[in-house]
């Protein structure tokens, strides 16, 4: 009798660690681009405006956003998506190499910033970035990326993300 209760609470044992871990995974493959405190930080009103383009060739690397696409507006680069998307971003050298440890993405509103680089580095393949299931708070936030590749020219991209659900 004793055997069997012991087997039983291992079994126990390894069912509730197996199903748990699994939920564990599950919270894991969620990334939140902003928490909605974050967000409601730096959600750009009406008022916020995108930061004036220097319109100059640039020696760093090419900040290719491919997924969600960008629509080029006089009001600057604008990355229209849901609140659950992809993200790919090609980093393409432009002389030197690319040095993706350098790569900086952060959310920004006037003189706040705050980096998502942690969020997104795991993200990083080769000189990509591909990032499924990205969740991000609806709303308007400005998003800064930069780069520099291996002989230190530095690459700035700075987009307008308009998150909002399908419908609205």
């Amino acid at each position: 009798m004793g055997r069997i209760q012991k087997t039983s609470g291992s079994l126990l044992i390894m069912f509730v660690c197996i199903f748990g871990m699994a939920g564990t995974a599950t919270a894991q493959n969620r990334v939140f681009l902003l928490t909605p405190d974050e967000a409601a930080r730096l959600q750009l009103g009406p008022q916020d405006q995108m930061p004036e383009q220097i319109l100059r060739g640039t020696v760093g690397p090419r900040i290719l956003v491919q997924q969600p696409s960008v629509r080029y507006t006089s009001d600057g680069s604008v990355i229209e998506t849901t609140p659950s998307t992809r993200f790919i971003i090609v980093f393409e050298p432009n002389g030197a190499p690319v040095d993706m440890n350098s790569l900086e993405i952060k959310a920004k509103k006037g003189i706040l910033s705050m980096s998502l680089t942690p969020r997104l580095k795991p993200f990083v393949q080769g000189t990509s970035l591909v990032a499924d299931g990205i969740n991000v708070p609806e709303g308007r936030f400005m998003i800064q990326i930069e780069i520099l590749d291996t002989a230190g020219a530095r690459a700035v991209e700075t987009y307008r993300l308009e998150v909002r659900r399908l419908g609205s």
